[in-house]
């Protein structure tokens, strides 16, 4: 809705309709009871692959190049809008005051799980490239969200919002 619009530069003004997740999300673009909607790889690659709906672009900054479906669609940048980068990226947490060992325990079985071939190859499927640097440690994925909180905070204002 408003953080899209905001962030393409469009003239006309986008109705945001908030869904408790992609299924409901996905089912009205597909029923076509909504025209458009920005949603990540994993949820999306089976609807394009099925001809259920239809990619335009993708909103790396770069095409997927090593995605046998999703390399044929180009990034926004190529399409014009040059200051839009917007990745998807997960993080992993935990309750306020979780000690230290528990994270710890989590955060080596997190770095295990990415390094896992079969969990590599799969979200290499759904067109999701698997992190391999210092934001899968608790340290680095809290910079890495302060950047990120950061250089969207134009459009998180703009949208009336606020990330603390």
């Amino acid at each position: 809705g408003l953080m899209w619009q905001y962030a393409v530069k469009l003239d006309k003004s986008m109705a945001t309709i908030a869904y408790r997740g992609t299924a409901p999300a996905m089912n009205d673009l597909i029923a076509g009871t909504v025209d458009v909607m920005c949603d990540q790889t994993t949820n999306t690659t089976s609807q394009i692959e099925g001809g259920r709906v239809k990619a335009y672009a993708v909103t790396t900054p770069k095409p997927l190049s090593d995605h046998p479906l999703l390399k044929h669609y180009p990034s926004l940048q190529e399409m014009g809008l040059k200051d839009f980068n917007l990745t998807i990226w997960h993080g992993m947490y935990a309750p306020k005051g979780t000690p230290a060992p528990i994270v710890k325990k989590l955060n080596d079985a997190l770095q295990a799980s990415l390094k896992d071939p079969d969990f590599i190859k799969k979200q290499a499927a759904l067109g999701a490239i698997v992190v391999k640097d210092k934001r899968v440690t608790p340290e680095g994925h809290k910079a890495f969200v302060t950047d990120q909180t950061n250089k969207l905070k134009t459009v998180i204002e703009a949208a009336g919002q606020y990330a603390d």
